[in-house]
């Protein structure tokens, strides 16, 4: 990574939103809904079930929302029946970022139409669990931070917002369109404005080293029996979710690294 990157000197203030239980609400009642259907299914499941909870929002009033990345690119598409967007989003950029993003244009979209209510599609379950969480904001959350302040400004003006959570990839016809528009941002949108925070930079640094370490695992002459065995670097341990004693972790770490209690690894 080349070491003149200048980074920007945005600090994001700390929000605290207090949310108006009665005009900004939460669904996440697909997640139950879908439970239990087999994978072969679900592109036939999910729509009837998605179509049932929701047939009777108006579809001018919905609006689907994705993130994506591609090629090193980033970028967000909101789906409405009535108008469509996509952008892109200056690097470094995380899907997550791409998704809040998008849900940031969309309100935008909203507060430029009559007050009504309003129902927000998202297949990212981390964006609408921060933005339902309570906690003030203090990271590389500029757009968790431009989203309640707009939700403030909305719900002032007597709008109503509910955030639905829908799964990903299951037919869903506007989150397919959501998606398919994330995915020209990524690679052809105009640029959409933002801050970047500091801490938006670290995971470049982490890749870089990730990097590095899997390029002398990879070509070193040491370790070749376990590398044979886990020719892949983690940040995770090999017994990660296992359940599993120390007993079993210890001798089977030895084994793997070729290394035991024997008079020849004992000096």
């Amino acid at each position: 990574m080349s070491s003149d990157i200048s980074l920007p000197s945005y600090n994001p203030p700390r929000v605290h939103f207090t949310n108006d239980s009665s005009s900004v609400k939460y669904d996440l009642s697909m997640k139950q809904a879908i439970q239990g259907i087999p994978d072969q299914l679900r592109c036939i499941s999910i729509p009837r079930i998605f179509n049932e909870k929701y047939q009777n929002v108006n579809s001018c009033k919905r609006f689907f929302t994705d993130g994506s990345r591609i090629n090193g690119s980033t970028g967000f598409g909101v789906f409405n029946e009535n108008s469509t967007a996509f952008r892109k989003l200056q690097e470094p950029c995380s899907v997550y970022v791409a998704e809040l993003a998008a849900i940031d244009f969309a309100l935008g979209m909203i507060s430029n139409m009559p007050v009504d209510h309003f129902f927000i599609f998202s297949d990212s379950l981390s964006s609408i669990e921060a933005l339902r969480s309570m906690k003030p904001v203090r990271h590389a959350s500029y757009f968790l931070t431009k989203i309640r302040e707009q939700m403030c400004a909305l719900v002032e003006r007597s709008y109503k917002i509910t955030f639905v959570w829908v799964p990903s990839h299951c037919s869903i016809y506007g989150n397919e369109k959501a998606d398919s528009l994330a995915k020209v941002g990524a690679q052809e949108g105009e640029i959409y404005d933002r801050r970047i925070s500091h801490d938006e930079f670290f995971h470049l640094v982490r890749q870089s080293s990730l990097q590095s370490w899997q390029h002398d695992w990879r070509d070193d002459q040491l370790g070749r029996w376990l590398h044979s065995i886990i020719p892949k670097v983690s940040l995770r341990a090999w017994h990660y979710g296992l359940d599993v004693g120390r007993d079993f972790i210890r001798v089977m770490s030895r084994l793997m690294s070729n290394h035991y209690s024997l008079g020849a690894h004992l000096h």
